[in-house]
């Protein structure tokens, strides 16, 4: 039972949106043969969204280590020369990886140095086809069939593969009397045994940080996560006693024209995975395939997370094609956590058995284990929302924006009093909290970012038990986690599963 400010007792009532079996498909357009764009990756184009001077600062830095690790040693190798544009390095670091393929006793090391001497064959003078033919014996061995398959068929010239775009089925019904709505409710309970899939970046390495120091083995330790992003989130499951962690790295993805896909769980390319996380130095690609080792976001996530049996897939949701792929594993039963959800407005109602949670904080659960959400806040339908809009930001800013798309997408199922107030860069919170103030609501939405951010958002929500915030596209950030720990009664995320609330009675304050 929840009782909102006002004293009213309420009942509540979840959301009709029923619950897909697992192993339920989308419901996309029937997969098709295509052929391939054979243009090779722009790795240099990856440097039109950095920073002048930073792609030069890289080669410095990264160029100066040498790694004890002889495998990292031949990735970091060959990222120098990708990102200073230099092939006869970027050959002499394939030969560094043919020459380790042939000592390295883990399987899964193995695979990843044969596939890149096959993807570079042709670039250094090589046989690509033969060298496939061996890429294809390490991922029979390597326990990825699917792969193998893919590999034989580069080998023999007939690589066709399946292709289609994805859907996703929703339903948002509102019970007859419904008055209300709480958000927060969806939860992920992670046991201390559960096989948590990671992306790469953010989690296991960055490279565009400098952090370098995963090995390619098959299991994470939880102490080696990075500190910062996904990866403080996977530190907070470690810190709850969940220690299988499994980074997918040596993702495929195909190229259609001017866009890349990864596969689903049946081998059908059909997430699209934006350019620049394709673009990466330690991306390798040859006829329209590539082989992507800082995997980053849920696009890429799907297939091996189905294959490794992830119980939990972590990773960035800021994108229609990973939020796709999020419905793909909920169809599954397989549960998603993005902490970056600036795209939580294209799931609302979503189907499926998976439990998808976006900007919520990880607490360890009583008894061990982990709790991902379950930050339940009660809204009324006739109270006003102060809601945070961006539609001039870009770039790293431009998730200021995520609150205003979920709550005028939710605005379209449900009869809510929206008042948006636009910010044009970082850290103006306080104007929503001014907004709020003068207006007298007592429930804003917004993204807590930066210490400019939180400062406002404290004192407002200080100021009364009553006083709400939904935060988007917050957690990963020490200010906005700040938030969520020091008012959890008075915080939530944007919740793709409302639950409606049936006024009962009223009761006396």
């Amino acid at each position: 039972m929840l009782t909102n400010r006002r004293g009213f007792a309420w009942l509540a009532l979840i959301l009709g949106t029923g619950c897909a079996a697992p192993g339920t498909a989308s419901s996309g357009l029937a997969p098709r043969p295509v052929s391939l764009s054979p243009e090779p990756v722009c790795h240099a184009c990856f440097w039109a969204h950095i920073e002048p001077g930073q792609r030069e600062l890289a080669v410095e830095v990264l160029g100066a280590r040498t790694p004890a690790d002889p495998l990292i040693r031949a990735d970091l190798q060959l990222i120098v020369a990708r990102i200073a544009e230099d092939a006869p390095a970027a050959c002499a670091a394939r030969a560094a990886f043919a020459e380790l393929a042939g000592t390295e006793r883990d399987r899964d090391r193995r695979l990843l140095a044969l596939e890149t001497v096959a993807f570079m064959a042709e670039e250094c003078g090589g046989d690509p086809r033969a060298e496939f033919r061996r890429a294809a014996a390490a991922a029979r061995e390597a326990g990825q069939g699917w792969k193998a398959g893919v590999y034989a068929q580069l080998a023999a010239g007939t690589f066709r593969p399946l292709w289609t775009l994805p859907d996703i089925e929703r339903a948002l019904t509102v019970p007859d009397g419904a008055t209300g709505y709480v958000l927060g409710t969806s939860t992920i309970h992670v046991a201390a045994g559960d096989t948590v899939v990671t992306q790469v970046e953010r989690v296991a390495r960055d490279w565009l940080s400098y952090l370098h120091d995963y090995d390619f083995r098959p299991q994470l330790d939880g102490a080696a996560a990075l500190d910062y992003h996904e990866g403080a989130r996977v530190r907070d499951l470690v810190a709850g006693g969940i220690h299988v962690l499994r980074p997918a790295t040596g993702v495929l993805a195909i190229r259609l024209g001017d866009r890349w896909y990864a596969a689903d769980g049946e081998g059908v390319f059909r997430f699209e995975v934006l350019p620049d996380k394709v673009q990466y130095p330690a991306t390798r690609a040859w006829g329209g395939v590539a082989l992507l080792v800082d995997t980053h976001g849920i696009a890429s996530l799907v297939e091996p997370a189905l294959r490794l049996g992830a119980d939990l897939v972590v990773g960035c949701g800021d994108d229609a094609g990973k939020v796709a792929a999020a419905y793909a594993l909920a169809q599954r039963g397989v549960a998603v956590y993005m902490p970056t959800d600036d795209f939580a407005a294209d799931l609302i109602g979503y189907r499926g058995a998976g439990v998808l949670v976006g900007s919520a904080p990880v607490r360890p659960a009583p008894g061990g284990g982990a709790t991902i959400g379950d930050r339940p806040v009660a809204f009324r339908f006739d109270e006003p929302i102060v809601v945070q809009r961006a539609p001039t930001l870009h770039g790293a800013t431009r998730y200021y924006n995520a609150p205003a798309k979920y709550f005028a997408r939710l605005a379209e199922l449900l009869p809510l009093q929206l008042d948006f107030v636009d910010v044009e860069e970082g850290g103006q919170s306080d104007r929503i909290v001014a907004r709020a103030r003068t207006t007298g609501a007592q429930a804003i939405a917004l993204r807590v970012w930066n210490d400019q951010d939180y400062a406002p958002v404290r004192d407002w929500l200080a100021e009364s038990p009553g006083h709400r915030a939904v935060l988007l596209h917050s957690v990963v950030y020490p200010p906005g986690r700040r938030i969520f720990d020091e008012f959890p009664a008075q915080t939530t995320f944007a919740d793709a599963r409302p639950v409606f609330l049936v006024e009962r009675a009223a009761v006396r304050e």
